[in-house]
């Protein structure tokens, strides 16, 4: 496979793409490719194309596109991840995954027991989308997860946006069974991830009046980095057995 450099500036009719500065680098200085080497594109936004390198220069690679190629299927619907600051690398974690498993969305969530100061989350915020970046190149996927602002969980409780289902991940003794919702034809679904010390259950309380199910994914505590990769591919597993059946 050839390798894959992310263009924002790829257009339909585009005949040359400069590649943004870290992608020039990777392409130059890392893989050290060479005018005439066959490389794939992709704008963040679901196209995926051919190219041909025109100038592999460090501070400005240029490619010709080509061929439209087929890119990794996104989900039948949108989801998106609310996922409360965590210590370290597991955000970084945590993006990676989002972005593999089809997240449209990803919110970045303060809380009571939040251990990470929203200035560094802010700080972090560009580190975030170069993960969602490599972690798209590595798995075929031709769209970029949205990484909003940092914003209180207070705010994303009461915030309903278009979503059909809301699931909030909780501890397995107050779930309600909600993964059944899932079995349906595919809808919009939000989640929302609780930090390395859980929800407070004033937290909870809110969040249950406001409409959100609560879910729990297995009779065990999981680490809360682990939670996005358990959830998503639940999620996924369902909505794919779902289009299966639909089709037998």
């Amino acid at each position: 496979m050839p390798p894959r450099f992310f263009a924002p500036e790829l257009t339909s009719d585009a005949r040359q793409v400069t590649l943004p500065p870290g992608e020039s680098l990777h392409l130059a200085r890392v893989l050290r490719l060479h005018e005439g080497d066959q490389v794939e594109l992709f704008d963040g936004r679901g196209t995926l194309r051919a190219g041909t390198v025109r100038r592999a220069s460090p501070q400005g690679a240029v490619v010709d596109p080509g061929d439209v190629l087929p890119a990794a299927p996104e989900p039948p619907a949108a989801i998106v991840v609310a996922q409360a600051l965590l210590k370290g690398d597991a955000m970084d974690a945590v993006v990676r995954d989002a972005t593999v498993l089809g997240a449209s969305e990803i919110w970045p969530l303060t809380t009571s027991r939040t251990n990470v100061p929203a200035k560094a989350a802010q700080a972090a915020h560009e580190r975030w989308e170069r993960v969602a970046v490599a972690a798209a190149k590595q798995c075929g996927r031709a769209v970029l997860p949205r990484i909003a602002r940092v914003r209180p969980v207070g705010e994303v409780i009461t915030l309903t946006g278009e979503a059909s289902l809301r699931l909030w991940l909780t501890e397995p003794t107050a779930s309600t069974g909600a993964s059944a919702a899932l079995t349906a034809p595919a809808r919009h679904v939000s989640l929302a991830i609780g930090p390395e010390g859980g929800w407070t259950p004033e937290e909870v309380a809110a969040a249950n009046a406001a409409g959100w199910q609560p879910w729990t994914l297995a009779p065990v505590t999981l680490r809360a980095e682990q939670m996005t990769l358990a959830a998503l591919s639940v999620i996924r597993y369902v909505w794919d057995a779902s289009a299966r059946r639909r089709i037998t």
